[in-house]
């Protein structure tokens, strides 16, 4: 049954407050690693070239996902989870380094107005601060290092202890991503002078070698790809977006998403990701969080709310969307958002509204 929404705990976070990585992690209500969607949708495009649909729809099964997850919709998924994903196809497909090849082929224009805002840099230097400092957009909870030695600006991104199966895929395919922005302002034949990276195995690091071109340092912290310092004030070789201030909220907002800075956002978010495939029960919403349900209880409850009258809320949201927006038949409305029982459906619609589906459609087609 619908029901309204609980009193909750305003979050000290707010997004126009989110400054810097150490305050993002304070308010990241999973204090884990998470990837925005439009990365994810982007990868699996590619992994359908790399290894076939199939492949990578099993993948995304062993991964608790599905492509239904990323039509359109804005949101996060763990980072964890992409990394099961692409060692999974990675296994299949007998590739240790796939996720070098998956960064190599990555777009990074598929970023929409992240890719713009940090590429509108006027030098080098500049792209690399924007980028460190709007992280949060792509991959909240994880860090863009910025490590200078006597000749060199070392850039890396660290995922801070990510340790599941498959990060070294995404280690590797950062490197790729991050020379990509170098490349915009020093000319697609520039390669680093060096890459930094944690792996150790001597064919490993051939191999990463021959897949950028240069030399590998092994034994890395965090990967890293080495810019020259006198390549910083390289100037944008296409013409600069007007100077002006641009706040997180601001490219937030273009981006049609903020991360969630409260465990009931970061549940409405994946409600919201998982309703076109119809697992919304807590213990899927709990494991798209890479927590346990007791903890996801614990976490709302604190917030003065319950997963029941968060999903509740979500699905009476949904429903007034697709009567006031669709054709599609009562019937469907309420078999697609969980009740097998149109009587059920129209019950619980009419509790929470005070109309029934049809009233309410009625009501809707008139304004």
């Amino acid at each position: 049954m619908f029901q309204e929404q609980g009193q909750s705990v305003v979050s000290p976070c707010r997004q126009d407050t989110i400054a810097s990585p150490d305050i993002l992690r304070q308010c990241d209500p999973m204090h884990g690693k998470l990837v925005n969607l439009i990365e994810l949708a982007h990868v699996v495009d590619l992994l359908d070239r790399f290894a076939g649909r199939l492949i990578v729809d099993r993948s995304l099964q062993l991964a608790g996902l599905d492509r239904t997850m990323l039509g359109g919709v804005a949101g996060f998924i763990p980072y964890a989870s992409e990394a099961v994903l692409i060692d999974s196809v990675a296994r299949a497909i007998g590739d240790r380094h796939l996720g070098a090849r998956i960064g190599r082929a990555f777009d990074y224009s598929t970023y929409g107005a992240y890719s713009h805002f940090v590429l509108g840099a006027p030098d080098l230097a500049s792209a690399f601060e924007r980028g460190r400092r709007a992280l949060l957009f792509t991959h909240p909870g994880s860090e863009i290092t910025l490590r200078e030695t006597a000749t060199h600006l070392v850039v890396g991104r660290d995922s801070k202890g990510l340790s599941v199966v498959g990060h070294h895929h995404l280690d590797e395919g950062a490197l790729f991503v991050i020379g990509k922005v170098a490349r915009h302002f020093l000319g697609s034949d520039w390669t680093p002078d060096w890459v930094e990276v944690p792996e150790t195995h001597a064919r490993e690091i051939a191999v990463l070698g021959d897949l950028s071109g240069t030399t590998i340092r092994a034994g890395a912290q965090v990967p890293g790809v080495a810019i020259r310092l006198t390549d910083l004030a390289a100037l944008n070789p296409g013409p600069p977006q007007p100077e002006r201030t641009m706040t997180l909220g601001e490219l937030g907002f273009l981006m049609n998403i903020a991360p969630a800075q409260t465990m009931e956002e970061a549940v409405v978010q994946m409600l919201t990701i998982t309703s076109a495939t119809g697992q919304t029960d807590e213990r899927t919403i709990a494991r798209l969080l890479a927590i346990g349900p007791r903890s996801l209880q614990r976490a709302l409850r604190d917030q003065g709310t319950t997963f029941r009258q968060v999903r509740a809320r979500v699905v009476s949201d949904r429903a007034r969307s697709l009567l006031s927006e669709t054709d599609m038949p009562l019937a469907e409305i309420g078999k697609l958002l969980g009740y097998s029982d149109p009587r059920s459906f129209r019950r619980a619609f009419k509790d929470a509204t005070g109309l029934s589906p049809s009233a309410f459609r009625k009501a809707e087609q008139a304004q």
